[in-house]
């Protein structure tokens, strides 16, 4: 009988599959492929426009010169409801509007549509959708992403057939999105609780794992459209390169392969003669040469960014191949580690907490706490600048899983090595963002004081534990600590303080005023996205604030709580309202972790600005923390009530995934949008109807 019953459930799970698909093929053929359809109704008929006839046609097309990047043709009488335009000329994703005049505009160019397109490349034409109310008499396009080069027009036709485009991705990411749905509801998943010694459930974590991996390949693949992902050792020109882009570990890589830790730049001496190198004002007045964003010490350049990605990347790549990894696939690979430790972490710290998960809730908040911590974005950014954010954020979340994991074990070699490796997790954060390691401490401080002060543990266990964590931190630290001292005279300077860039960072300085924390609070929490209509809908804001007494660096931003699982952070006043006196420890925890995060939060405010990338470093600790809170609260109990409170929360949590995703394509550098720009229009006709 229980094979059978087996048999019944896999045969289920074979019929929700084809169901699912079912479902997806009729959406895409009904929903997304209607104007395929539709276009048989009605009396249309197919003109192309003469181009010829158009001044500066040069035989084969007609050229948009950047200056004047827009073409009308005028003395039509047609009626229309589609135009189709084919380009040729530059390979980037350049934007564009239609505008039109007919009989109930027959004065004014009114704007009826939109588009994108990727002129050098397969994205090279597309199709805009027009009403003309009656005939229409003129025709403008216009691009108003003014183009560098020449655009060509190799035909305009209006009316012509569409044909059927299935979306691949489009119909697979439905159908998988059905599947779930149809299963969650079959087997009532939405009743079960969470319990990880079930090898089912051990499959399903496993397989969101899978699929975070999976998008974390799929950006690598669409983010380099040759597939070239390693890069020859660079030449002594391309090291001294003052241009913004060049990598910073590159350089610094080929400092230590000379034996050096000064950079192998060329310095200006002009810069000595200055009255403060550090202020871009007096650089750019007296018109002084220097290499952007480096730091600046007694004649010498310094790379002031952790060396954890170089040694986890740059160095094993080198050596394995003898050349580069390019910024892309650096990124994917320390992204790839951090998934992993995130979900290290997420387990550790369920085993620790034992909040009553909900399954679903689990499992898509595992999903959430990746997407919503801006990993993705780190990856997609491609740039040198993110990846040791994204160092910083795999070895936070692999010290919150190896302590975990380590006070959970009573004794024995297992334990001491759990405890070593949560030391060395804390000697690369600080090798990859030194100030994260308040975050560390503030997780820690409960959790290990609750261990040292076990009444039933033995005092030489103890003494085991606490030698295992303290000596790799502080072998460690002394390595840190030489190596700073070696470059600028102080143990506790990692360079930041002599970086060539917008301001003087010398002069930031920690202060105490509710004003500033106010502002940061806003900033790096409530400050909204800027929503667009067209995809990918949203991206960060660039709007500045002067009303912070003084100059304060400001650039791309936007607040945690855009991404709604942050939002559970809230449920912290439940916790602390609660007065059992066996949950002390968890209202510890959340106590010290939220102190932890806001003063990391106004520290980086002070001293760094606005930014984005500022923001990431708080991004995880306050997603686990959201996250440990919805697990502990949250439930699929029998009042009507609850069910309202869960549908919304796991709605929340699915919103907080699609952002993070969206942000793949949306963020400081849109370098997919720039280095793909097939990929990128391929992946936003998933959105047209």
């Amino acid at each position: 009988m229980k094979k059978y019953r087996e048999a019944i459930k896999k045969a289920n799970v074979w019929i929700l599959l084809l169901i699912a698909f079912f479902f997806a093929a009729f959406l895409e053929l009904c929903v997304f492929q209607f104007s395929y359809f539709s276009q048989y109704f009605g009396d249309y008929s197919r003109k192309e426009l003469d181009l010829s006839e158009m001044e500066g046609y040069n035989g084969e097309a007609l050229p948009l010169l950047p200056e004047n990047p827009t073409v009308s043709f005028d003395g039509l009488s047609e009626t229309v409801r589609s135009v189709t335009v084919r380009t040729a000329g530059p390979v980037r994703v350049l934007s564009g509007n239609i505008g039109i005049c007919d009989e109930a505009n027959a004065y004014r160019t009114m704007g009826a549509g939109s588009f994108q397109v990727n002129p050098g490349g397969q994205e090279s034409s597309f199709t805009v959708r027009l009403k003309s109310h009656g005939k229409l008499t003129r025709l403008r396009i216009n691009f108003t992403e003014e183009p560098e080069e020449p655009v060509f027009l190799l035909s305009v036709v209006l009316n012509e057939r569409i044909p059927l485009r299935i979306h691949g991705l489009r119909l697979f990411l439905m159908a998988g999105i059905f599947f779930a749905l149809f299963s969650i509801l079959r087997f009532r998943l939405y009743e079960a609780e969470y319990c990880p010694e079930k090898r089912s459930h051990q499959g399903m974590n496993l397989l969101v794992l899978g699929f975070c991996l999976l998008v974390s390949c799929w950006i690598l693949y669409g983010g380099e459209p040759s597939h070239q992902y390693l890069r020859s050792y660079p030449s002594l020109e391309e090291i001294r390169s003052p241009e913004m882009v060049v990598d910073a570990y590159m350089q610094q890589l080929d400092a230590f392969e000379k034996g050096r830790t000064a950079l192998d730049l060329d310095v200006n001496p002009a810069l000595e003669e200055l009255d403060n190198p550090y202020d871009k004002g007096e650089r750019d007045k007296k018109e002084i040469t220097y290499h952007w964003d480096r730091a600046y010490y007694q004649g010498q350049y310094y790379s002031y960014f952790g060396l954890a990605p170089l040694f986890m990347v740059y160095y094993p790549v080198y050596w394995l191949t003898g050349r580069i990894p390019t910024e892309l696939l650096a990124g994917t690979l320390l992204s790839v580690f951090a998934m992993i430790a995130v979900f290290g972490a997420v387990h550790g710290l369920y085993r620790t907490f034992r909040p009553r998960a909900n399954l679903v809730l689990f499992l898509v908040g595992e999903a959430a706490v990746v997407f919503g911590s801006f990993l993705y974005l780190m990856q997609a950014s491609a740039s040198f600048y993110y990846l040791p954010l994204i160092c910083g954020t795999g070895w936070l979340a692999a010290f919150t899983a190896f302590s975990c994991f380590a006070c959970l074990k009573d004794r024995g070699r297992g334990r001491m090595c759990l405890f070593a490796l949560a030391g060395i997790s804390v000697v690369m954060l600080v090798l990859s963002r030194p100030n994260m390691v308040l975050l560390a401490a503030a997780f820690a401080a409960p959790l290990f004081l609750r261990v040292l002060f076990d009444r039933q543990a033995a005092f030489g266990d103890k003494l085991q534990g606490v030698l295992s964590f303290l000596v790799p931190v502080l072998l460690g630290g002394i390595g840190v600590m030489y190596y700073n001292q070696i470059r600028f005279g102080s143990v506790f300077e990692f360079g930041t303080a002599y970086q060539l860039t917008e301001s003087d960072i010398r002069y930031n300085e920690i202060t105490l005023s509710l004003h500033h924390f106010l502002s940061m609070a806003y900033h790096y929490f409530a400050e909204p996205f800027v929503y667009t209509e067209f995809f990918p809908f949203l991206r960060f804001t660039t709007e500045k604030c002067v009303d912070f007494g003084n100059y304060l660096y400001q650039e791309y931003g936007a607040g945690l709580f855009q991404m709604p699982l942050n939002l559970g952070i809230f449920l912290a006043g439940l916790t602390f309202c609660l007065k059992d006196k066996k949950k002390s420890f968890k209202r510890w925890s959340c106590g010290l972790l939220l102190v932890g995060i806001l003063g990391l939060g106004y520290l980086d405010f002070l001293l760094g600005g606005i930014h984005i990338r500022y923001v990431c470093d708080l991004s995880l600790a306050v997603s686990l923390l959201a996250f440990l809170l919805i697990l502990e609260h949250i439930h699929f109990e029998g009042t009507r009530s609850s069910h309202i409170l869960y549908v919304m929360t796991l709605g929340l949590l699915l919103l907080t995934v699609g952002r993070g995703w969206l942000t793949i394509f949306s963020n400081e550098t849109n370098a997919i949008r720039q280095a793909n720009p097939d990929f990128y229009l391929s992946v936003a006709r998933m959105f047209r109807l």
